[in-house]
């Protein structure tokens, strides 16, 4: 396909955006409206005219966005597309790091994830009691959190849970011990990934002129997903590259992770001579299903200036549901699948959206009853379940043999050896870099096996080639797993190894396949293989931007649960559930169904409060804008009603 053609398929004002001149930008794309075929056209566009694809940098949020992205470029220009890059702003900036390892300061450095981290974490806390230091996972957030605002400890800490101020100093002094801990070991955590480059192009101008020499144009998806220490990377660049970016204010939803939709907002201040375009024609939904969003944040006391227009029509307004409780609500959902499939809509038409894993099993339960085929999106990350860790342990100590937290876990698994064992093995390793030296610690010690340790030296012969490597490791690896894992169905688990297989196939580097996988997590569900793609879709509302499908169940808008109780007190938080209300709103194509009811999890513990009524986001829904119904099960609604009695003695108990 020519670039014309390409661009014929635009409308006015993606046209104007892909095609303007070489000028920062902030396009403001609603849902639906395009905005990823806006930043393929761009990125052709500039290829077409001369500007080398290796001076391009997409950066994404997902592994899966990215390759599509550049994928479709590849399809409009053939091979003139070769050396696109488009990645997450982790993989970028790893792929930097390890570019200039010594530039960064972290040469031979492992990446570590999150479960990685709450064992540090723990490490660092000690056996501090609850009300001296709060429990690992709740440190690990508030120095995320810490990091990625570009915040304080005590702001952070008033932000997340004020009572904590009085033990912020023993806080500051685990995370300390966490940071010792990383430097000791060579270890680079999540936000380490981002802050060492931002830190380093922020110091020096010749590092700077270096990263920004590889760009010439730097085209951002979903900015309003990004954060103050994600701004810290871009900011350097815009007096040297030129800043694409795209993102849809109203979906900013990612607050909890200190995503701040003022990236999108003040854009204009932050880079003055930038140019602001729109684009509100939305391509997915028809008209009816864009009134209620369209009304939903008309209703914000934040300015989104936009007014999404559907391309597509009018349609069938919304279906709003009432129920009493999540039983009826997921056994009406179950038969209404049911009922649409009979008169010829395949399963794979619906998506049900819920806001949690948690709040999503009453209707999983009901589909699994009722047979209804379903895939959940959302759910297990393939390399955090603890079967596909443990192998991968063995993977981690053969790419870094300083990697405390791997030999641990690997040795662990071996009959005798306990945490006690495994740990004054690893402490005499301490400062050890090869495996050689390891391997001969082991044999030194009668505790460990010749097996332990041969496996170890097989593995390691193969660490370039990542595939024989896995094999290797699973074969060696099998008859401990299956002891471990014989009542934790093991036979679902062995599946997952075929699938890990497959990814390490694509990998020349175990390093290279282990930061992957961490930084850009794969989900379970992505890569299962079933008999049939015709499955209903259940997703969070977190996990939905990007999905749409035919026939949405947006399920339990109730009160106490948009907002969610726990965000009332905050204008900021109640807007952001505003906001998540609103994606959830924008995914269907065709036909809304909306439910709520009466024993919303979500509100139940403050149901009936006068803070969460006032707040509820469809006070004031016009009734115009849906259809709206109340649900009852048969057996309760057709039921006569039963003969009455004596009259009862309605005084005080008196017992």
């Amino acid at each position: 396909m020519t670039i014309d053609k390409l661009l014929s398929e635009l409308n006015t004002a993606q046209r104007a955006a892909a095609t303007m001149p070489c000028e920062h930008a902030m396009v403001i794309a609603g849902a639906g409206c395009g905005k990823t075929k806006t930043i393929i056209a761009r990125a052709a566009y500039l290829i077409h005219n001369h500007t080398s694809p290796q001076r391009i940098q997409i950066l994404t949020f997902t592994r899966r966005s990215a390759s599509e992205i550049v994928h479709r470029v590849r399809s409009h220009l053939g091979d003139a597309a070769n050396g696109l890059q488009a990645s997450t702003f982790h993989s970028w900036c790893m792929n930097l790091i390890r570019m200039a390892p010594s530039t960064f300061g972290c040469k031979s450095y492992t990446v570590i994830d999150r479960e990685d981290q709450l064992q540090i974490f723990k490490l660092a806390r000690g056996k501090a009691k609850e009300s001296t230091l709060p429990r690992a996972a709740e440190l690990c957030d508030i120095y995320s959190y810490a990091r990625n605002t570009k915040q304080s400890l005590s702001a952070t800490i008033a932000k997340l849970n004020p009572e904590l101020e009085q033990n912020k100093a023993h806080i500051a002094e685990a995370m300390k011990a966490y940071e010792t801990k990383k430097r000791d070991r060579r270890y680079l955590d999540y936000d380490d990934i981002l802050d060492v480059v931002a830190q380093q192009m922020q110091n020096s101008e010749e590092i700077r002129d270096w990263v920004a020499g590889h760009y010439e144009h730097i085209l951002v998806d979903e900015m309003q997903d990004t954060n103050p220490l994600q701004w810290e990377l871009l900011s350097p660049l815009k007096e040297k590259s030129i800043l694409f970016c795209v993102g849809d204010d109203a979906q900013s939803i990612y607050g909890f992770r200190g995503a701040d939709f003022k990236n999108v907002h003040s854009f204009k201040e932050r880079v003055p001579d930038a140019k602001i375009l729109k684009l509100e024609q939305n391509y997915r939904s028809k008209q009816e299903i864009l009134d209620v969003s369209n009304w939903l944040i008309a209703n914000s006391p934040l300015e989104y200036d936009k007014k999404l227009v559907a391309v597509r029509g009018k349609g069938n307004k919304p279906v709003l549901a009432n129920f009493s409780n999540e039983f009826d609500e997921a056994t009406w959902i179950s038969e209404d699948l049911i009922s649409r499939h009979d008169n010829g809509a395949q399963w794979n038409e619906h998506m049900i959206l819920v806001r949690s894993g948690f709040s999503g099993r009453t209707i999983e339960e009901s589909l699994l009853r009722q047979d209804i085929p379903y895939t959940f999106i959302g759910g297990q990350k393939l390399l955090e379940s603890a079967h596909v860790r443990d192998v991968m342990s063995l993977l981690r100590l053969v790419a870094n043999p300083s990697d405390e937290l791997a030999w641990i876990r690997y040795l662990m698994l071996w009959p005798g050896i306990g945490e006690r064992t495994a740990t004054n093995l690893v402490q005499k390793m301490a400062g050890v870099m090869e495996m050689e030296a390891c391997l001969q610690l082991m044999q030194s010690e009668s505790k460990f096996s010749n097996t332990t340790r041969e496996l170890v030296q097989i593995v390691h012969e193969y660490q370039n080639d990542v595939e024989r490597a896995f094999q290797k490791a699973i074969k060696g690896l099998t008859p401990l797993l299956e002891d471990k894992f014989k009542t934790q169905e093991w036979d679902k688990r062995k599946r997952d190894f075929v699938l890990v297989e497959r990814l390490a196939s694509t990998h020349t580097t175990i390093l290279g396949f282990i930061e992957e996988y961490m930084l850009d997590p794969v989900y379970v569900s992505e890569l299962e293989e079933s008999d049939s793609n015709d499955r209903v879709t259940i997703i969070t509302v977190h996990s939905a931007k990007g999905t749409e499908a035919p026939v949405c169940y947006v399920v339990d808008v109730s009160p106490g649960a948009y907002p969610s109780t726990r965000s009332l007190g905050s204008t900021d938080e109640i807007e952001e559930e505003r906001r998540v209300l609103y994606v959830a709103l924008t995914r269907a194509k065709d036909e809304m169904i909306i439910t709520r009811r009466s024993d919303s999890s979500w509100g139940r513990r403050s149901f009936g409060s006068r803070d969460s009524s006032e707040c509820y986001f469809f006070n004031n829904l016009p009734a115009k804008l849906v259809d709206e119904s109340f649900r009852r099960k048969d057996r309760f609604s057709h039921r006569p009603p039963p003969t009455g009695g004596d009259p009862l003695f309605m005084g005080i108990d008196f017992s």
